[in-house]
């Protein structure tokens, strides 16, 4: 007993000296919401029995290091030991002032079907995660309480094209063979990217809280197929973000910035092919901000969590910014500016009832009836309804020297969800309405400026229901290997879809509305980038199965890849498209230095 009693004592003050250290060194590092760390944190409380940590990234590795307090080592099994030390102990290390990192990575990438998966939307392992051929990254320090951080990548851009069906590129399926490597074919010296860095920041923060400004991934929420108010799918946010934390509570105040749609509406010509926006001549005009706030809960003995997310898509055509938006405590629905702003609401919840099981579930609300107000399908001049549900289930549990985890997921969302007129309660063609779609700017050499336009939210956006599962195994810092099947079953609206009321969008001859329910199988209302969007007539049903691993050879050097077999039925909502199919191979070698 008394042996027993040293080594505990004796491994709380190792414990306690490790944490020491890492108040001597600088604790507002930022790990992105791909973090392996934060990765294994949530396998830990899954394994233990503990509500989800906080799923609103990036942290600091302050709050990482109180993700692991709610942890109980003692009760551990050797396997979670493992990880708790590894995760521990590299976030412990001091900070020097400054840390230089280069890693150049080779990839190959092939894939069957060159005829109809051209595009790099049509690619799973995408441009986001393809990496580029040279990275350096620097890290800096300057003082207690700072970090600093920037990427300057040398890879090939995304687009090096653009014409009547818009951007496009030959490194994504034209021929069957690309690799990321400049002048190597069909690569050229003119796909050398120039839109970088994709992630730079600055940060600053103490014991509790942190303040991030700059471009970095956000995500919010437990989602693993994607979340309903910040996705992580977009190349990167414009953000300001603070955030202040406890053990059982955390607030986020997040601003995010987006050029104004007035910038490339319209976005195709009146025969239906995509403008090119050039060389950006004209200056940039208009405000496109989302400022949103979460609260999270952690309770019941920490065997539960609950989190409340508001937000708007604030817009000004002529940037002018109505300053009592700020205000970090107010509901933003009762602003009533509907004119220049686009309220949503979501909350979410997770239970683990038992050890390695975690249940969990979210809803989004864009638009509902209040009390008094038209109800879509009943009173005239009715709203369309536009929510969105997702339920799921996470497990981990602790297997050799690894961790095996899996989860499965169900999502369904309504075919208006994030869309919406620009205060006029009407929507034409041609104009863009007040929407929770966003876009990117990007350049590519002889091609100018062109805009990718992209759900804010849920990847897949509105009119969507998904099944995903997931099975993993991972040894931290060594090797892992994963397996998904997902399948979405997708109605005729899109991105691109003209908002109406539920008045103007019914079957003919019936008082149904067409978007009450996903998924539909009728485009009534009108398109901004189709103009036979009228011609859909069926759900496209997509199923994907992926195999992907890594192995760290070395400190220095990381083999990985990735293995898609992709299955559309009913392509482009057209009951009379032949089916597709394509198999894409992704594979790499990294160095770093």
């Amino acid at each position: 007993m008394r042996k027993a009693l040293v080594q505990v004592l004796m491994m709380g003050m190792l414990i306690a000296a490790a944490v020491a250290a890492a108040a001597d060194g600088n604790l507002q590092t930022i790990h992105p919401v791909n973090s392996e760390l934060y990765e294994a944190i949530r396998s830990l409380h899954v394994s233990q029995g503990l509500a989800l940590p906080s799923t609103a990234g990036p942290w600091s590795s302050d709050e990482l290091l109180g993700m692991l307090d709610h942890l109980d080592r003692a009760h551990m099994s050797p396997a979670e030991r493992r990880l708790y030390d590894q995760v521990l102990q590299a976030l412990s290390g001091a900070a020097s002032q400054f840390r230089f990192n280069v890693t150049a990575s080779a990839e190959g990438y092939w894939h069957a079907n060159t005829a109809s998966f051209t595009r790099e939307s049509d690619w799973i392992y995408n441009f986001k995660q393809r990496k580029p051929f040279l990275d350096i990254v620097l890290e800096s320090w300057p003082a207690d309480g700072f970090y600093g951080y920037s990427s300057l990548s040398a890879g090939n851009t995304r687009y090096h094209d653009f014409g009547s069906e818009g951007a496009s590129s030959l490194l994504f399926g034209a021929t069957s063979f690309a690799t990321n490597i400049w002048m190597v074919p069909p690569s050229t010296l003119g796909d050398l990217d120039f839109n970088i860095p994709y992630r730079a920041f600055g940060a600053f923060g103490g014991r509790g809280w942190s303040v991030q400004l700059g471009r970095d991934t956000l995500s919010w929420g437990p989602g693993e197929s994607g979340n309903f108010i910040i996705g992580d799918h977009l190349l990167y946010h414009n953000t300001g973000r603070f955030t202040a934390y406890g053990r059982n509570f955390k607030y986020t105040l997040a601003t995010l910035f987006f050029p104004h749609p007035q910038n490339y509406y319209p976005v195709t010509d009146g025969s239906g092919n995509f403008i090119n926006n050039g060389w950006q001549a004209t200056p940039m005009s208009g405000l496109n901000m989302f400022l949103g706030h979460r609260l999270e809960w952690r309770m019941f003995g920490g065997k539960a969590g609950l989190a409340v997310s508001e937000a708007i898509m604030y817009q000004s055509k002529d940037s002018t910014l109505d300053l009592q938006i700020l205000n970090p405590s107010m509901i933003y629905h009762d602003l009533y500016i509907r004119g220049n702003s686009n309220s949503i609401i979501s909350v979410e919840a997770d239970v683990s009832p038992v050890r390695h099981l975690n249940l969990y579930g979210q809803v989004v609300v864009d638009e509902f009836a209040l009390p008094g107000e038209p109800v879509p399908g009943k009173d005239e001049g009715a709203l369309p309804s536009a929510y969105g549900f997702m339920a799921g289930m996470k497990t981990a549990l602790p297997l050799g020297k690894g961790m095996l985890t899996g989860s499965l997921e169900w999502a369904k969302t309504d075919p208006y969800l994030y869309l919406r007129d620009d205060g006029n309660y009407e929507q034409a063609l041609g104009e863009y309405g007040l929407n929770w779609v966003v876009a990117i700017r990007e350049y590519a050499p002889g091609t100018g400026i062109t805009y990718t336009e992209d759900f804010l939210g849920y990847r897949y956006g509105g009119d969507a229901i998904v099944y995903q599962a997931k099975a993993g195994y991972q040894s931290l810092g060594s090797w892992r290997v994963g397996l998904t099947f997902f399948h979405m079953i997708h109605g005729t609206h899109d991105k691109w879809t003209l908002w109406t009321n539920a008045d103007e969008d019914r079957y003919p001859g019936s008082t149904t509305f067409i978007g009450q329910s996903a998924p539909t199988t009728v485009h009534h209302t009108g398109n901004n980038a189709d103009p036979n969007a009228g011609l859909r007539d069926s759900a496209t049903r997509t199923t994907v199965v992926s195999l992907s691993g890594s192995w760290k050879i070395s400190r220095a050097l990381k083999t990985y890849g990735e293995i898609d077999y992709i299955h559309i039925l009913n392509p482009g909502n057209r009951s009379s498209a032949v089916p597709i199919t394509d198999v894409q191979v992704s594979a790499g070698v990294a160095v770093s230095f």
